[in-house]
């Protein structure tokens, strides 16, 4: 071998070295900036002069955090540097079923969990809940023990204000306080449990001398209620003596928030922002005397928070494909307390838009865009509105119901939907003949497919189908109508005669009945934008509801004549 090559070897040994130890120095060092953790195991639980939970220790840890949980709840934490964690306070009652959870932690906040968690039966003696815990001159008080062991003594003391006022050793499952011994005090009494090396095992409080708290009743929200995402209004009643109450709300079952209100307040608006949507919740009043809370009188409520709904589009009051000059067009949502944005120059409406506060007169022709926000609603979808300033004669398909099969409500003398539609349309056509309108109806024998076609044959302005509504049971009552989507041209027409129609339906203050303009999204042959122009069917209150179709038999003219009044104002 030459002396070059030599030097090439010992060249190369040298980097070769140079690179491993530099992997080393990476390796360590890594390893001292962020040290792995070992694995771990939780041992047992030791009972000393207090309690402690044994673990064997996990490599580079410099902390532990352990979690107490009952049933999936979290009732106990503590954190501690050493191995044999002190457990100090933690008071179970007897016979619960404890999981103890422990993560190990390094010093640049890594987290580690035991490779298994430890289960535990809790078999100390601890008081029996207290069935009533006022303490009167009559009767003293008697506190029971749940897993007293025999041969075993005990220590109880009786607490007020955080200082001992008796003591006692018992070697019993009971132990009675004559009202002697509290006699003089007033408010709340702490007894506590101790073992006879004076290990705290359990407490419980009663009251002498105390006001009883009043029962309390929630009015609001009601039982069962269903609701879109929204704040949610909670009022109450009751509650004497109380010094404050607490509104408390459970998100599936686990307490998610408490809001505390004075004695004088008796409502109170949960916000929304407190919910979260397509959630149970159980909403709860307490009435509170002071921090009394064992001695409180609660009510409550399950209720369930739908989604986030959508604020209703934006719909004009007079029709844009023909308008004439200077007619004073409104805007409108049927969301209440909406802003409505809008533009005139065909550009996208936005928040730093016009903001509508008085009718828009229209001159010529012209582009409206506009769209609608309300608070605790999604925006509403945006709707152009092309004007065009021209005189045309207006033409309108009729199409009343041709179910020979769906029969009304007997008792009312309601006959079918087809028969009572008809009636109807003809009264409907009457009246817009009598006001210069070209009117179509529909043949009682023909069928969808042969309507939409003879109404675009003819090029109607307006296609409405004219319906009664049917349910299961013939419970349901008002009024609805049909447009295929939020931005369908025959939206504004058919918000405008649902509005002018239910303002004369005699039962718009019973709830449900407002059933508003609703969105067939191609489900409905005359109502899909696919098939007509401007389509809509509306459904004229149940007939299979007595109170509904008498409103029809008896009110026809009426019925007929507001349709009939609305499609005229809204062609202008």
């Amino acid at each position: 071998m030459t002396g070059k090559h030599k030097r090439k070897l010992i060249i190369s040994g040298i980097s070769f070295g140079i690179c491993i130890s530099f992997l080393c120095f990476l390796f360590g060092y890594q390893n001292y900036c962020n040290p792995k953790l070992g694995d771990f195991n939780i041992l047992e639980l030791e009972e000393k002069e207090e309690f402690y939970l044994a673990i064997t220790p996990s490599h580079n840890a410099v902390s532990y955090d352990v979690s107490v949980k009952k049933e999936q709840e979290e009732i106990y934490k503590t954190e501690s540097d050493n191995p044999n964690i002190s457990l100090k306070d933690l008071i179970v009652d007897y016979g619960e079923e404890l999981t103890f959870e422990v993560t190990a932690k390094n010093k640049n906040g890594v987290t580690k969990e035991a490779q298994e968690n430890y289960k535990y039966l809790w078999q100390k003696a601890s008081f029996k809940e207290l069935e009533n815990r006022y303490i009167d001159s009559k009767n003293g008080i008697t506190l029971s023990l749940e897993g007293f062991q025999v041969g075993e003594k005990y220590i109880v003391e009786l607490e007020y204000l955080n200082q001992m006022i008796h003591e006692e050793t018992i070697a019993s499952d009971s132990i009675y306080f004559p009202y002697e011994i509290v006699e003089g005090y007033a408010g709340r009494i702490t007894a506590k449990l101790y073992t006879e090396e004076k290990r705290l095992l359990s407490t419980t409080n009663f009251y002498i001398n105390t006001p009883v708290v009043g029962k309390v009743k929630l009015i609001t929200p009601e039982e069962g209620k269903k609701d879109r995402w929204n704040d949610v209004n909670v009022t109450y009643m009751g509650g004497e003596n109380a010094t404050n109450y607490l509104i408390k709300i459970f998100e599936e079952g686990t307490l998610s928030n408490t809001i505390t209100l004075e004695k004088e307040i008796k409502k109170y608006t949960i916000p929304a922002e407190f919910l979260q949507e397509n959630k149970n919740y159980y909403i709860s009043v307490e009435a509170v005397h002071l921090d009394y809370h064992e001695i409180t009188e609660q009510d409550g409520r399950n209720i369930y928070i739908g989604e986030k709904e959508t604020t209703s589009p934006v719909f004009v009051s007079h029709n844009p494909t023909f308008i004439k000059a200077g007619t004073e067009v409104k805007l409108a949502s049927r969301t209440p307390n909406t802003t409505i944005y809008y533009t005139t120059d065909g550009t996208e409406p936005t928040s730093e838009s016009n903001i509508y506060k008085n009718p828009i007169k229209i001159q010529e022709n012209m582009t409206l865009k506009t769209y609608a926000v309300s608070n605790r609603r999604y925006d509403s979808e945006k709707n152009t509105y092309d004007f065009f300033v021209q005189d045309k004669q207006l033409i309108v398909y009729l199409s009343p119901s041709n179910q020979t099969w769906n029969h009304g409500n007997r008792e009312s003398g309601y006959t079918t939907e087809m028969a009572e539609m008809n009636k109807l349309a003809k009264i409907v056509e009457r009246i817009l003949k009598e006001n210069g309108v070209i009117v179509y109806r529909n043949r009682p024998t023909g069928d969808i497919n042969g309507y939409l076609s003879e109404s675009n044959y003819v090029k109607s302005d307006l296609h409405l189908a004219i319906h009664s509504n049917a349910s299961k049971d013939g419970t349901a009552r008002g009024i609805e109508i049909y447009v295929d989507k939020p931005t369908s041209r025959s939206l504004s027409v058919a918000t405008n005669i649902y509005q002018n129609l239910y303002s004369i339906y005699p039962g718009k203050n019973i709830p449900g009945t407002d059933r508003g303009v609703k969105y067939a999204a191609g489900s409905l042959g005359e109502a899909n934008d696919s098939f007509i122009p401007c389509g809509t069917l509306i459904e004229v209150a149940y007939h299979d509801n007595y109170e509904d179709a008498k409103w029809i038999l008896e009110n026809m003219e009426q019925i007929g004549n507001n349709i009939a009044s609305s499609i005229l104002s809204y062609y202008n």
